[in-house]
């Protein structure tokens, strides 16, 4: 009978959070920057669309291991992997989720911070693991900018 009253507490604090759990997990906000993350063994395919918008196309740009994105604005992730499953893992974002193969995941960050931060595999891949790292750089809005500008000069 001890079991009983934590059992019941616990269902309880799972029922209490599944608004606040859907709001995170399933809620994409809107934004205008989206970038595609791609696992693979072993290193992050980081594709930004273009100024069309649009992933797919000529004007994509595609870097290993660099994720660029301003400071305080949503931006929403599309996750895959290209072999096995690697798991995308952004402790400052608060954020870790798996990539599948076959499939494209979305989720979404907000960095409040300014800064350069590493973004790990979190989910042993292969030999090559502990070596499989990106970094997360978070510019100021006029920093992010110039590194726009630069990537597509108009």
């Amino acid at each position: 009978t001890w079991t009983i009253v934590p059992a019941l507490i616990l269902v309880v604090v799972t029922f209490l959070s599944i608004p606040s759990w859907s709001k995170v997990k399933t809620r994409i906000p809107e934004s205008d920057l989206h970038i595609r993350i791609t696992g693979k063994q072993f290193n992050w395919e980081v594709t930004y669309p273009g100024p069309d918008g649009k992933f797919d196309t000529a004007d994509d740009l595609t870097l290993d291991n660099e994720v660029h994105v301003p400071v305080g604005k949503p931006v929403v992730l599309h996750l895959r992997a290209k072999d096995v499953i690697h798991s995308v893992f952004i402790p400052t974002a608060r954020f870790k989720q798996d990539a599948v193969p076959g499939h494209e995941i979305l989720q979404w960050i907000q960095v409040t911070k300014p800064g350069k931060y590493e973004i790990p595999c979190a989910e042993l891949c292969g030999f090559g693991h502990s070596g499989m790292k990106g970094y997360l750089f978070v510019h100021t809005p006029e920093e992010y900018q110039q590194w726009v500008k630069e990537k597509w000069p108009s």
